[in-house]
């Protein structure tokens, strides 16, 4: 996907959908004509949302804020940088273009469902805490809750979550959960980021 197809489905969306965002991944072939270095994809990659004045109607500003996926810009405005914003002929060039997704991996000691596909971690997370709930027979409710509030749930012995997983203890099998972040920059290009090296899209 090249930058202006992104562009456009970014605006799409958050004219359509304004009360959600999604993420996508912008992936540079250079950081200008004066940096020769080479990067590898992580250190290339940029998070960015929908959530920026430049993908929403109405807007008094224009901005686009991203972080690298290696974790050397956290909150870097962008759009004064890229070649196909702001940038002029010296500005980064982009390579791809991709929207992330969230995929929900539930497993027990007998069984592997089928993954399930989100465009928002938030989705994902949702139906991750509703199964740990529904499967453990918990207050849903409650759950929820309690992990909004401390971003984690522990009882000990019996189940835990945390930001990308959970597990339950069951007395016949145990469970896990896991979100597992992707880039999806076409049918035959997707690319899966190592959570263990900083790099979380979420």
């Amino acid at each position: 996907m090249d930058y202006k197809q992104l562009k456009e489905l970014l605006f799409r969306h958050e004219c359509k959908h304004p009360e959600t965002h999604l993420t996508a991944c912008v992936t540079f072939a250079s950081f200008g004509p004066g940096n020769k270095k080479d990067y590898p994809w992580n250190s290339r990659t940029y998070v960015i949302s929908s959530d920026n004045k430049a993908f929403q109607p109405g807007k008094s500003g224009y901005s686009i804020f991203g972080r690298c996926l290696d974790g050397t810009d956290p909150c870097l405005r962008m759009e004064g940088l890229m070649a196909a914003e702001r940038g002029g002929k010296d500005g980064w060039v982009v390579e791809d273009c991709g929207i992330a997704g969230y995929l929900l991996i539930e497993c027990s000691d007998c069984n592997i469902s089928a993954p399930k596909l989100f465009y928002s971690y938030k989705e994902a997370l949702e139906c991750m805490l509703s199964r740990l709930a529904e499967v453990g027979e918990l207050d849903a409710g409650q759950l929820k809750r309690d992990y909004a509030a401390a971003r984690e749930l522990f009882e000990e012995g019996c189940y835990g979550a945390g930001r990308d997983f959970a597990w339950l203890a069951d007395p016949d099998t145990d469970w896990h959960w896991k979100i597992q972040p992707i880039c999806i920059y076409g049918p035959m290009n997707m690319v899966f980021p190592d959570l263990d090296n900083n790099s979380c899209i979420m």
